[in-house]
C-alpha cells in the first residue's frame, strides 16, 4: 500500500513525519528528488535527494516519474519505490498532489496489479473557516493565510513565499471542496510548521494542542488503512 502525504507548503507536513517513530509508527518512506536547495538541517539522501533541475530533467523517463512542483522539479525513483513495496508491503510518500494520479497509473503497470492507497492532505488554514467565507473570497483568505505562516516559518526566501503561498490556493480549495473526497481519505486541518522550538510540533516534550491532536489522528487513521 501507498500512504500519500500532501498539503500546501508549511501546513507541518514534514513535522508530522518526524513525529511519527516517537508514537511508535515505523513505515518505509520514499525519498523523492528535488530541484530545490537544501534547507537548514536537511540531508540528502534522507529528506531528499538534491539535485539540479537539469539533472533530474535528464533521469530515464523508463524509472523516474518527473514533474514541476510549484517552482521546482521532482522526481520519484519507480524501481526503488517498487523494491520498498515488495520488500516492506507499506510504504509513505509525501507528493504534490498534481504528480499522483501519473504516479500510481505507472506503479501499477510496472507492478501489474492494483496498488491500494490511502490519501491524506494537510492544511494549516481551518477547511471550516475556509467553507464559511463566501467563495469569491476563499483564494485570498488562503493565500494571506498561508503566506503569514510561511512568513512566520522563515525558510524560505520572499518571492519563494509569494509562489508558495499562490500555489497552496488550487491545491487546498480542492482539497476542502466538492471533490476532495474523490482525491483524499482524509482532509486534517493541521498545526504550522514554524520555527524550530515556537510551533506546536517542537515543544520541550513533544507535539502538543493542535499538532497532538492531528498527530493521533493521523496515527488512527493511518493502523486503519494499513490494518497495523
Amino acid at each position: 500500500m501507498l500512504v500519500r502525504m500532501s498539503g500546501h507548503s508549511g501546513a507541518g507536513k514534514s513535522r508530522l513525519l518526524e513525529a511519527l517513530p516517537s508514537v511508535g509508527v515505523e513505515c518505509q518512506r520514499a525519498v523523492l528528488y528535488t530541484s530545490r536547495l537544501a534547507r537548514d538541517g536537511e540531508v540528502h539522501g534522507k529528506d531528499y535527494y538534491f539535485l539540479s533541475r537539469s539533472a533530474i530533467a535528464a533521469l530515464p523517463g523508463w524509472d523516474f516519474h518527473i514533474g514541476p512542483v510549484r517552482e521546482m522539479l521532482q522526481a520519484v525513483d519507480l524501481h526503488q519505490l517498487e523494491t520498498d513495496l515488495r520488500s516492506s508491503g507499506v510504504v509513505m510518500i509525501e507528493i504534490f498532489a498534481d504528480l499522483w494520479p501519473g504516479l500510481i497509473k505507472r506503479m501499477e503497470e510496472r507492478m501489474k496489479c492494483p496498488v491500494p492507497s490511502a490519501s491524506v492532505f494537510m492544511t494549516a488554514v481551518d477547511p471550516a473557516r475556509i467553507r464559511a467565507e463566501p467563495e469569491t473570497g476563499r483564494a485570498k483568505l488562503i493565500e494571506e493565510e498561508v503566506e503569514r505562516l510561511l512568513t512566520w516559518r522563515g525558510k524560505d526566501q520572499p518571492d519563494k513565499i509569494k509562489s508558495r503561498a499562490k500555489s497552496a490556493v488550487k491545491e487546498t480549495l480542492q482539497a476542502v471542496g466538492p471533490e476532495g473526497p474523490s482525491l483524499y481519505t482524509r482532509v486534517l486541518h493541521s498545526s504550522p510548521e514554524g520555527p524550530d522550538g515556537q510551533d506546536e510540533w517542537t515543544k520541550p516534550g513533544g507535539p502538543t494542542g493542535r499538532a497532538k491532536g492531528v498527530l493521533d489522528e493521523f496515527v488512527a487513521f493511518f493502523r486503519t488503512a494499513t490494518g497495523s
